[in-house]
């Protein structure tokens, strides 16, 4: 098969996607290891659009998903889409308003099949998206939150809980959007500081001189005070409680209460309670038994009826009307500036309005028990682990889950009431056993749906075919999940709530293993942003580079929990591997043409030989063991970022630059180099698939099939990499001192603008163990380092031809063509050698000096540190030594 010159990404991403599907290679295959991996996707909404922390999301679950079905594991990954409530109806009614159509004027019925037009229209946008980024996710299983047996399920849970008095409908101080219409999750709020004025308004005690003052914020809402509040521990005001003052303007009494949520440096240390209109305010009044649904604003931001004279006026013309009558009735203190934060809604813009309302409601708290006994018991973990620390402040505080919202896309609220009276009559999934009871005529449904979230919650159990009646096969194979891979920012808005779920519907952990990252931000650390327009597009970042590098920007430097600055300039660096990787594997290609040999034969054929091979193949060997072992282990314990970085190190540092150079100088007296290089490659293929599976893939094929072949095996169903030999400790540490010598030698070179090819003179000062190694390998190190030949010297040489380095015990001596310019370089080089060795030393310092360093680590650790720096020590001496030399 003709190798391709240039990697050409474009050539093969697409049909090797659309390949791997249509052969059905994502759909699980029975184990060979006797066990299963099972990772539910997080679904994206139908009708968005792929973004950089859906990249990061998909990377890092394939890079699991290839690994498990390599390893032999029955591996499945469940892709699906949320539907979206609120999300999709705002995008559906703003394009039928564009038609001068209203949701209202239309009708439930019209306007939702105007949504499923969309939805069918514009599903398929971000599943296409999804494979363009690889994902090996089974797509004869996708699922989608309104498909009929996740709303089946959705349906029995809503009736379950409630029949079991874990949901209720009860009034509720909630976050609403007038933009929406709707009741929305505190996910769904942002919050901006803005300038504000704090207002302080006197309220007159009754029967009595004395007066109180307090500061608000918000001086339109003091017309549905239902008391004042200072902290029971005040000794300014601990006389007081149990007391009344007048409410301004209103003049009736309200009372004075104590209560710990005061803080008493906030303002004068009296604070307003309005229960209908602050969430706070909701829970002292539900504390003191105050009226909690007194309301003088409307959810729309307009003045209700009980405003009196202020009613029908909006918010901030009710609040300059309300101060000036407070100014002249001798009220109002003082005005200062403040500021403080505002919740506005995500999605319609506007500012977010606290009212309490009715709506249905789960007890979180109730279903909170069965988690929290889990998690003492530690059947789920948290990567990283100090998202416990969040986990817990949640789980043991969780408040009632508000689970309605005034939308029409969505699952209805099965729930039925009387039509004369409103009183709630059935909560059932058999509306025609209601209609026979009640007479249809007399009966109408809850117009609300459910919270998105809420079928969210169900979704790791219910994408497995679940249902009440029978779990079924393949819930009882892949059940729990093994992971659960989401970003850290919704652990309380979906993590916990699947958990809540899952341990109730299946008295199990939905998943083992909770691994969050972090969010996405741009190469100087801010948040991304439409409005400030520093967004990245992914498919721009594919269509310009590759998915392959792409993948490995998202998952090298990424780890668990901390955010990641993504770099363009990165997107490049690892083209620019990628395109290196490509090369070496051309050349090798070039030299042993087709690997025809079976993987698992050729290792056993190595492992039972290879103390016998060259000394540079063993190396390789070793080396390669080290690498896969890292890998491996990289891979169970979530590890992708170091893993990453390690098979970078071997291919490009070890593999490249050193071992393909030597088999070209021993290629035609080796008896094993083939082999070797053979079985490297086929390893170092295996071990990239999971990050680069495009290129791997393409690059697996053309070097294992033979050129009239019309197929080839895929290298995403081939075994994981292994290599069952003990590593040689010696070999590797001799080569180190070998290969640090030549990349010194390298680095001079370029720094003195040497020709690659042109041959350099070198003398050595060494000790006679560093010596002996390099005389070993020494028409290696004479190839590699472009040297004519080496000169032992047992003095130090100076004169300004040469240049100086030392790399461990080694100091070298190069020849270089003297001129002023070359000396003023290299007393510039050595400087700069010269400081790195202090900055080192200076590390190395600290934490030898660092008690608790030299206490709790093992002793030979300690000593390792010692002689790194007694060395680093010796290396800065020479350094200076040369340096004075020049000067």
């Amino acid at each position: 098969m003709e190798f391709p010159k240039q990697y050409t990404p474009k050539n093969f991403e697409k049909a090797l996607a659309e390949k791997w599907e249509q052969n059905g290679q994502f759909q699980p295959k029975e184990s060979t290891t006797g066990k299963s991996f099972y990772l539910p996707m997080p679904p994206p909404n139908v009708t968005g659009n792929l973004h950089l922390g859906h990249a990061i999301t998909l990377t890092l679950e394939d890079i699991m998903v290839r690994y498990h079905r390599m390893k032999g594991d029955a591996t499945l990954w469940v892709p699906g889409t949320d539907h979206a409530g609120i999300a999709t109806q705002a995008r559906v009614e703003k394009m039928v308003a564009e038609s001068g159509k209203k949701r209202q004027e239309m009708g439930r019925e019209a306007f939702l099949d105007e949504v499923w037009k969309w939805k069918d229209e514009y599903a398929s946008n971000i599943n296409n998206q999804v494979r363009q980024m690889g994902a090996s996710c089974d797509w004869s299983r996708e699922r989608f939150t309104l498909d009929e047996g996740l709303s089946k399920n959705v349906g029995y849970t809503f009736v379950d809980l409630y029949n079991k008095g874990l949901l209720y409908r009860g009034e509720y101080m909630v976050n609403y959007s007038p933009a929406l219409g709707s009741v929305i999750s505190d996910i769904e709020v942002d919050y901006k500081e803005e300038e504000a004025r704090l207002y302080y308004i006197t309220y007159f005690v009754s029967g009595s001189d004395n007066e109180l003052i307090l500061a608000t914020t918000r001086p339109e809402t003091l017309l549905a005070d239902q008391a004042v509040a200072v902290h029971p521990k005040d000794k300014r005001f601990k006389k007081l409680i149990g007391r009344k003052v007048i409410l301004p303007i209103v003049n009736t009494e309200i009372e004075i209460i104590g209560d710990e949520m005061v803080d008493m440096t906030f303002g004068t240390g009296v604070v307003k309670i309005t229960p209908a209109h602050d969430p706070a305010d909701f829970e002292t009044g539900k504390r003191h038994n105050l009226r909690l649904d007194y309301q003088v604003i409307d959810k729309n931001g307009i003045m209700t009826k009980e405003a009196g004279i202020f009613a029908g006026q909006d918010v901030l013309t009710a609040r300059e009307n309300i101060v000036e009558l407070l100014r002249s009735k001798g009220n109002l203190v003082k005005i200062e500036p403040y500021t403080h934060k505002v919740g506005y809604c995500s999605r319609g813009g506007c500012r977010v309005e606290s009212i309490v309302s009715t709506q249905w409601f789960v007890k979180s708290s109730e279903l909170a028990k069965k988690v929290i006994i889990g998690h003492k018991k530690g059947e789920f973990e948290i990567i990283p682990e100090r998202f416990n620390k969040t986990f817990e402040d949640w789980i043991y505080n969780l408040r009632d889950w508000c689970i309605s919202r005034q939308l029409w896309w969505g699952h209805q609220i099965p729930a039925y009431y009387d039509v004369k009276t409103q009183e709630l009559l059935a909560v059932t999934l058999d509306e025609e056993s209601v209609f026979t009871k009640y007479g249809k005529e007399n009966v109408y449904r809850d117009a609300d749906v459910l919270d998105t979230w809420f079928s969210a919650a169900l979704w790791p159990f219910s994408i497995l075919d679940w249902t009440p009646e029978n779990a079924g096969e393949l819930f009882k194979q892949f059940y729990p999940a093994q992971v659960l891979e989401t970003g850290y920012d919704i652990l309380f808005f979906w993590v916990i709530r699947m958990l809540l779920m899952g341990y109730e519907y299946t008295g199990q952990t939905p998943f083992k293993t909770i691994y969050l990252h972090g969010l996405i931000l741009t190469e100087d650390g801010r948040k991304m942003s439409k409005s400030v327009g520093n967004i990245i597009d992914p498919l721009d970042v594919i269509e310009q580079y590759s998915t392959d590098a792409l993948r490995l920007t998202c998952s090298i430097g990424n780890t668990p929990g901390n955010n990641l600055s993504f770099s363009l300039k990165n997107v490049e660096n690892n083209s620019t591997f990628l395109n290196k990787l490509w090369n070496v594997v051309r050349f090798a290609h070039a030299n042993i043409g087709e690997i025809t040999d079976d993987y698992g034969e050729l290792r056993v054929k190595i492992e039972n030989n290879w103390t016998t091979f060259l000394p540079h193949e063993q190396w390789i060997l070793s080396r390669l063991k080290s690498t896969i072992d890292n890998v491996t282990n990289g891979m169970e314990k979530f590890n992708f970022s170091d893993a990453g970085q390690d098979l970078i190190a071997f291919t490009r540092d070890e593999f490249a630059d050193f071992f393909i150079e030597e088999y070209k100088l021993t290629k035609t007296t080796t008896e094993n180099g083939r082999d070797v290089l053979a079985f490297t490659l086929l390893s170092l293929l295996k071990l990239w698939h999971p990050y680069i599976p495009f290129a791997t893939e393409e690059l697996y094929t053309i070097v294992t099939s033979s050129e009239d072949s019309e197929d080839s095996s895929s290298l995403m169903d081939s075994e994981w990499a292994s290599l069952n030999i003990s590593r040689n400790k010696k070999i590797e540490s001799d080569t180190l001192v070998l290969f640090e010598a030549i990349r010194t030698i390298r680095n001079i070179r370029a720094t003195k603008g040497v020709k690659p090819g042109e041959i350099v003179d070198i003398a050595i000062l060494a000790p006679k163990k560093s010596l002996d190694i390099l005389k070993e390998n020494e028409i290696i190190f004479l190839w590699l380092a472009k040297l004519k030949e080496m000169i032992i010297t047992k003095n130090k040489i100076d004169d300004p031809s040469i240049a100086y380095a030392v790399t461990g015990d080694i100091e070298l001596f190069i020849t270089i063509p003297v001129n002023e310019a070359n000396t003023e370089e290299e007393k510039k080089r050595l400087k700069e050698q010269i400081e790195n060795r202090k900055e080192y030393l200076r590390a190395q310092d600290l934490k030898l000096l660092n008690a608790d360093f030299v206490r709790n680590a093992p002793e030979k650790i300690v000593r390792i540190e010692q002689d790194k720096r007694s060395q680093a020590a010796d290396q800065l001496k020479k350094l200076e030594e040369k340096f004075n030399s020049l000067v």
